[in-house]
């Protein structure tokens, strides 16, 4: 009588590999002290290819292309903000050229070095605080920000050269 393990066994087919054939002294395997064995790739014709110079300087070559970006992101702003012809715009450039080198240099430093000082200044200056005024008094601040942001940028810039409408123009 067969069992049901004899059914699932009968099933199982072996995957052999191109080597199982061929003996140790064929592979080039020779035994050595205790259960260690060497294998000979040349014995068999299998030739290790070493990675190449690329792959082994990943992270050097990372290193680098941050490092090159980061160089050729502050000598645009350097440039952009001493020129005369785009120094009016030096807040919008200034901002996007730290945002960008921030970015990059965080890669590389932990964040508690930021959070930690921050975070002993928020709590007791500004979380506790705020979170002792009753909730629509708190509601109602968020709205008067809200407001002030929306009528500040809307009322607040007072355009006074011709070259901005220019930029305006050709930038929409």
């Amino acid at each position: 009588m067969a069992s049901v393990g004899d059914l699932v066994q009968e099933n199982i087919t072996e995957k052999k590999s191109s080597t199982d054939s061929l003996s140790n002294e064929e592979l080039g395997i020779h035994r050595l002290s205790g259960n260690a064995e060497a294998i000979s790739n040349n014995a068999i014709g299998l030739n290790k290819i070493e990675p190449s110079w690329f792959s082994r300087k990943r992270s050097l070559i990372r290193y680098l292309k941050l490092f090159a970006l980061t160089a050729l992101i502050l000598g645009w702003w350097i440039s952009a903000t001493v020129r005369h012809a785009t120094r009016h715009r030096w807040i919008v450039q200034t901002f996007f050229a730290w945002s960008f080198v921030a970015i990059i240099a965080f890669r590389f430093i932990p964040n508690s070095i930021v959070t930690h000082p921050v975070e002993a200044v928020w709590i007791p200056l500004i979380q506790k605080p705020f979170f002792t005024l009753p909730k629509y008094a708190r509601y109602g601040l968020g709205w008067l920000a809200l407001l002030a942001i929306v009528l500040g940028s809307a009322f607040g810039f007072e355009l006074e050269n011709v070259r901005y409408l220019l930029d305006r123009r050709f930038l929409s």
